[in-house]
């Protein structure tokens, strides 16, 4: 079942949508076209078998080079200019991407896409946010993303999508990258809930009390705290990788690959640059799996979302964020 607000894809049973956190109507429109696998839940041994990794896109290196005329002694232009070389004025670098402030939410991205999701780990382990959004591809995401393909692909502009504005002025720019951070962020807040706080919030509503039961109010309060106290992943430990058809053999038929590619197309990438990652870890004494998905921009990779492709097909709860016992 997809949101009928912003597409997303959705648990069958979800009150809430998991990325633009709208209720979702009873009888939702099926806005995007996908092949429907059946479930499919991992039982396979851990093990470490080597994953590959798909080659590298050429990268387009744009140079900016600055020059300077000036109209005194050449001797004193000559050594302006080595100062100013030593400083980093002159570079051959890629321009950097930076915001209004200078800085960017999303890193300098990863070798690999199981780097990028292991660093994710990490910062899911120290508690780090800034660290896991740093995983992910904002900036890079947004200046990308084929927004006239998104809304061919939806049928439907919906205002609540991740990209929501084509990128027409800095201003709109901005919102969109605000809009993205915000999705992540939201993203990992109900990933926590899942995995830290009591059970029943996790039924997508508010917890109702009488007006006058204080103590059910207190006992409620108490758990709640004692719940964020006993952080569930604060001794993850990373295990291996898996590559995902092993976990779900549907995720190399043709038809699920095309659905890829066509999501690559939306990003503003290649079919080879979004693929699928399987991380096994272990925490608070069992073993778990983490199903993110990775894109790749300017040849480094960045995590695209945290429950990808791979995390459908093997149904996993739209609250975990791609983690699972395993």
């Amino acid at each position: 079942m997809f949101c009928s607000y912003c597409g997303g894809k959705l648990d069958q049973e979800a009150r809430f949508c998991t990325y633009c956190g709208k209720e979702p109507s009873s009888a939702p429109k099926e806005l995007i076209q996908e092949t429907s696998f059946p479930p499919q839940t991992p039982n396979l041994p851990i093990q470490k078998p080597p994953v590959t990794t798909p080659k590298p896109a050429s990268k387009n290196s744009k140079g900016k080079y600055l020059l300077f005329a000036t109209c005194g002694i050449v001797v004193g232009a000559i050594l302006l200019a080595v100062i100013l070389f030593a400083a980093g004025v002159f570079s051959s670098d890629v321009k950097p991407k930076e915001g209004s402030s200078g800085k960017t939410i999303e890193g300098p991205g990863f070798s690999t896409p199981e780097d990028a999701a292991k660093a994710y780990l990490n910062g899911l382990r120290d508690q780090d946010i800034d660290a896991m959004l740093a995983t992910f591809a904002v900036e890079s995401y947004v200046d990308n993303y084929d927004f006239e393909a998104s809304v061919e692909r939806m049928q439907s502009y919906q205002m609540y999508a991740e990209v929501f504005l084509p990128n027409t002025n800095d201003y709109t720019r901005q919102l969109n990258v605000t809009a993205r951070r915000n999705q992540i962020t939201r993203q990992i807040s109900i990933q926590y809930m899942l995995f830290n706080t009591p059970e029943e919030l996790n039924e997508g509503s508010a917890v109702m009390f009488p007006v006058e039961d204080t103590k059910a109010v207190q006992d409620f309060v108490a758990k709640f705290e004692q719940d964020t106290k006993n952080y569930v992943f604060k001794d993850l430990l990373i295990t291996g990788t898996l590559p995902p058809e092993d976990l779900a053999e549907m995720y190399l038929n043709e038809n699920n690959l095309q659905n890829i590619a066509k999501q690559a197309k939306i990003f503003g990438a290649d079919e080879d640059d979004v693929v699928n990652i399987a991380i096994t870890f272990k925490a608070d004494g069992q073993t778990w799996v983490f199903c993110p998905q990775a894109v790749r921009y300017d040849n480094k990779w960045y995590l695209q979302s945290s429950q990808g492709n791979l995390a459908i097909l093997l149904n996993l709860s739209p609250y975990s964020g791609g983690i699972a016992p395993f």
